[in-house]
């Protein structure tokens, strides 16, 4: 698989954890269908680093705001930060399931780990696992059933199409 589909699908992934209206799903399973069945793997992988970049730094980001915010602000983070430690384990599901499902949206879930002090290791370590199953998944749905160069649509499961098959 060359750097002409994985460069700009890092970059994509990058940009999509950053900008909500990029579609990484898009760009995965464009990546996927192009790069065909063998590479869902290396589809997976490279997009997921590229949106894990882009969440640990808008965690890193709501991580370092708390402190700069009044007074005020700062006593409602604090009590929701106590809250969320009270619940033990659904904070990591919660993280989990919004990196594997996008609901609730993983994007809010990255700030509001960071500015309530989920650990670093707990954030990236489950994110990075929901976000690997979500893309690997596609991938292979893509390179599987979709489009590929050759032109057959049914590319993987079903009898070619095409005239003469």
């Amino acid at each position: 698989m060359s750097m002409e589909i994985l460069g700009p699908l890092f970059v994509g992934a990058f940009l999509s954890g950053l900008i909500p209206v990029v579609n990484a799903e898009l760009l995965v399973t464009g990546a996927a269908a192009l790069a065909g069945p063998g590479t869902v793997l290396v589809v997976a992988a490279v997009s997921t680093l590229g949106q894990m970049v882009s969440k640990a730094l808008l965690f890193g980001l709501a991580r370092w705001s708390p402190s700069r915010l009044p007074k005020r602000a700062r006593g409602v983070v604090a009590r929701a930060a106590e809250r969320l430690r009270a619940r033990g384990g659904a904070v990591g599901g919660t993280i989990f399931l919004s990196a594997l499902t996008g609901f609730p949206p993983f994007y809010g879930i990255s700030l509001a780990s960071g500015a309530l002090g989920v650990s670093a290791t707990l954030f990236v370590g489950l994110g990075t696992a929901g976000r690997l199953i979500r893309f690997a998944a596609l991938a292979w749905g893509a390179s599987h059933l979709g489009l590929h160069p050759s032109g057959d649509l049914t590319y993987g499961f079903l009898p070619s199409l095409g005239a003469g098959g």
